[in-house]
Parts: C-alpha cells; structure tokens; sequence
C-alpha cells in the first residue's frame, strides 16, 4: 500500500510540472499500448541517462505502473532496499545468472507487471544505441507476453536539462509477440536474430546518428526473426491485441 501511494504521489507531482510546461517532456505513440487488460508486458527501451526512468513513469498512464530490474548491490542498504521493493525493483545479480530473480520476473509478468528493461545492459555514455542483449526477449517468450518497443531522445541532458526545459522525446512503437519455444533451449543464432529484431524496432525511431551496430541491415535480420517466429507455436490472440 505505501509503494501504491508513494507511486502515485510521485506521479501526480511529476504531472504538475507537466502541466506548467516545466517539464518539456512528451511522448508520442500511446495509442500502441496494449490495452491493460491484457496483462503483463515487456517495455525495451535505450538507455542514456537516470532521468529516462522518471521520464517513462510519467509519461505511460497510470495504470502502467512500472516494474523493473536493478543491480543487487542497490539493495545492500535496508532502507534502500525497502524502498525498492515498494517501488516494484526486482533486484538480479549482474554478469552471471540469477535464476531467482529471472523466475520472479516471469512470475510478475504473468501476474500483469509491465516489466521495463534496458536491453543495451546500461546506459549510453553518448546516446549512440549499444549492442543489446537477450534477456527481454527470454522473459517476455516464457511468460507469454508482448514486447514493446520505446526510444527515448534528449535525456543525456540530464535533470540539469530537464530542469533548464530542454526537450525530452519519448516514442512508444509498435507492440509484437515472440512465439514460445517448447523448452527452455533457444539456439544462439535465432536467439541472436531476435534480440537483433529487438534493438532495430527501438533503433527505426532513434536518429539515424543514433543507431550504433543497428543503422544498416536490420530489415533482413527482422525477417529472418519474423521467419523463424512463424514457424514456433502461435501466441494467444488475447495477448497480441494492441488497439485501443
């Protein structure tokens, strides 16, 4: 109860701003959410700055209260870590693999968490996009559930350009299914095309000086990820609807 308030306390606070224009955030693509009522959902989004979290919080309904992971060691202080907790911060041990946290974000995904993952790892000194990672797309095909594509332009500026108004761009793309693989065991190289199909959907609405190791190729690698999806077992109806 206290992380529900305290959340939508925060919210309320940051929409004040909103709605004096302190903040020049905005956001572009709503209407491609999946409707809530779906369930639970995998946002991917590139990763420049600290603020991008609050800028995402604020700018997705309120029913779409975040949940995410965060390194372990943010949660070596007591309060610190209760605090997370409240906050919906599913802690994972980086650089090696952490089964326990992995199952709680399946188990969260089911129970209807939109789940946010930074897929690059972390963030982009220069906001050049930075060669993703695969484990959005493990969760979101274990727990049945749409990922959806966000990019994020104008954070590197910072709280000191949030604060100075400069503008912050969010763009929400369009969600997709990845079909599920009987077992656990992908192979690498279609693991490899569909975290590749991943970081292209965020790459297509970054500029085009922004798109790192995903500014050529990525319509073949798409298709080839599309491809071997269609031949996988086909995802419940009920879950790839995205209109409103």
């Amino acid at each position: 109860m206290i992380g529900i308030i305290s959340y939508v306390l925060l919210y309320a606070l940051m929409h004040v701003f909103l709605m004096v224009r302190w903040f020049r955030w905005r956001v572009v693509g709503l209407e491609r959410l999946p409707p809530r009522r779906v369930g639970g959902m995998v946002i991917v989004m590139n990763h420049v700055h600290w603020v991008d979290i609050p800028v995402v919080g604020t700018l997705l309904p309120l029913s779409y209260r975040l949940s995410w992971l965060a390194k372990s060691e943010l949660f070596r202080n007591p309060f610190a870590a209760w605090w997370f907790r409240q906050m919906n911060v599913i802690p994972i041990n980086r650089g090696r693999g952490d089964a326990a946290a992995l199952d709680a974000a399946v188990q969260a995904l089911c129970d209807g968490a939109v789940l946010l993952i930074f897929p690059e790892g972390h963030r982009s000194r220069n906001g050049v996009l930075l060669p993703g990672r695969g484990g959005a797309v493990r969760l979101a095909m274990r727990a049945g559930v749409p990922i959806v594509p966000v990019a994020i332009v104008g954070s590197e500026h910072g709280l000191r350009g949030t604060l100075s108004r400069k503008p912050v761009l969010m763009q929400i793309g369009e969600p997709y299914m990845v079909a599920p693989l009987p077992g656990d065991s992908i192979p690498p190289e279609q693991m490899e095309a569909l975290t590749t199909d991943m970081m292209c959907r965020i790459a297509a609405m970054l500029p085009a000086e922004r798109r790192g190791p995903y500014g050529t190729g990525c319509r073949n690698v798409s298709s080839l990820a599309t491809e071997r999806a269609a031949t996988q077992p086909a995802a419940s109806s009920a879950t790839t609807r995205h209109q409103t």
